[in-house]
């Protein structure tokens, strides 16, 4: 398997944008927004987090799995934690930021808030800012999507004994693929956001350790990408509720797939556009929250947000994100990881971290 993986790159910015249209679908004049020919997969684009958590754990693996399968060392430890820190916590903070002076500005302007002031409770901004907000059922952040950070940051914290287990047993990759697919089941039971990042996070690993098994046969068929992808799209069509266990072990397949250089989706996903995108959509991601609220607001608050068409509103949503996001890569992604990466630098990562 190649060391860099611009296909998984690419397909970031559709997950991506998965979930921002699923929002942004629901936020219009008229109440919900369809999207002509793609609106029955755009109303599930909540799976895009989903396919988020089996990236994430595919591609730690990838890059960190040799570091952690004998030992546990302290430095490497340090260096992975801090490492991850640095990637999330830039745009999360900017983001958790930007929501709490649009909810103070607006309540010093007009007394009262557009917002769910539950969003902004004492508990919401310390676990916010802690990263914990997932753990604890029933506390929403300011900037909703920051929910999925703080359930990555939990898998973050287990991942290098996840790697030391998965190295004592050959059988063991079996055995996380059987959780994860059970966690994934027990969400239609007692959903959870932990319980949801085990799930995907465990297929991710699972995935990682098939692909690496059998890279060299996989080489010889380039068209199981295009195969998986319209599976994917079936499940995400057919059905209002696609069981989530199923589109795991989907989207664990597909990144199998892309992994695979030679692959044709993989092809078409390394194009130097779909990379650029790929390496904003974690800005995408967390910002676009932040542009619904400021595009919603500020029509309402001139009185023609009822009266312009759904789509304008929509096209607004996405303009202002895709601003919004490249805005945020280059001034504070890019310059806080770096930043916080050289402040960690007295334990040096014996691996270059992934830009995922």
């Amino acid at each position: 398997m190649q060391s860099r993986l611009d296909g998984l790159t690419g397909l970031r910015i559709f997950a991506a944008l998965w979930v921002v249209l699923f929002h942004f679908r629901q936020v219009t004049p008229t109440g919900i927004f369809e999207y002509p020919l793609i609106d029955p997969i755009i109303k599930n684009g909540q799976y895009g987090v989903d396919l988020f958590f089996v990236l994430s754990g595919f591609i730690l693996s990838h890059v960190y799995f040799k570091v952690f399968e004998k030992k546990i060392a302290k430095a490497d430890a340090w260096s992975f934690i801090s490492f991850r820190f640095a990637r999330l916590y830039p745009v999360h903070l900017a983001t958790f930021l930007i929501m709490v002076l649009l909810f103070v500005a607006e309540m010093l302007l007009t007394g009262r808030s557009s917002g769910q002031s539950e969003r902004f409770t004492w508990q919401s901004v310390v676990t916010t800012l802690t990263l914990t907000q997932a753990w604890f059922p029933g506390i929403e952040s300011p900037n909703l999507p920051s929910w999925s950070i703080s359930a990555e940051w939990f898998a973050y914290l287990f991942f290098p004994l996840l790697c030391l287990l998965v190295a004592l047993r050959r059988w063991a990759p079996i055995a996380m693929a059987v959780g994860g697919f059970g966690f994934g089941v027990l969400q239609s039971f007692y959903p959870s956001d932990l319980g949801r990042i085990c799930a995907g996070f465990l297929i991710g690993m699972a995935a990682y350790h098939f692909c690496t098994r059998y890279h060299t046969s996989l080489n010889r068929l380039p068209f199981l990408g295009a195969l998986a992808t319209v599976l994917i799209l079936l499940w995400a069509f057919m059905s209002s509720t696609p069981r989530l266990e199923v589109g795991l072990l989907l989207f664990g397949a597909v990144i199998v797939f892309l992994a695979n250089e030679r692959d044709w989706v993989t092809r078409m996903l390394s194009l130097r556009f779909l990379i650029y995108l790929g390496e904003v959509s974690y800005a995408v991601y967390m910002f676009h929250w932040v542009a619904r609220v400021i595009v919603r607001v500020s029509l309402e608050r001139v009185g023609i947000f009822d009266r312009l068409p759904s789509a304008f509103v929509v096209t607004t949503y996405v303009l202002a994100t895709l601003i919004g996001a490249v805005l945020l890569y280059h001034f504070v992604e890019k310059p806080g990881r770096k930043k916080l990466r050289r402040l960690a630098s007295w334990s040096p990562a014996r691996r270059a971290d992934a830009e995922h």
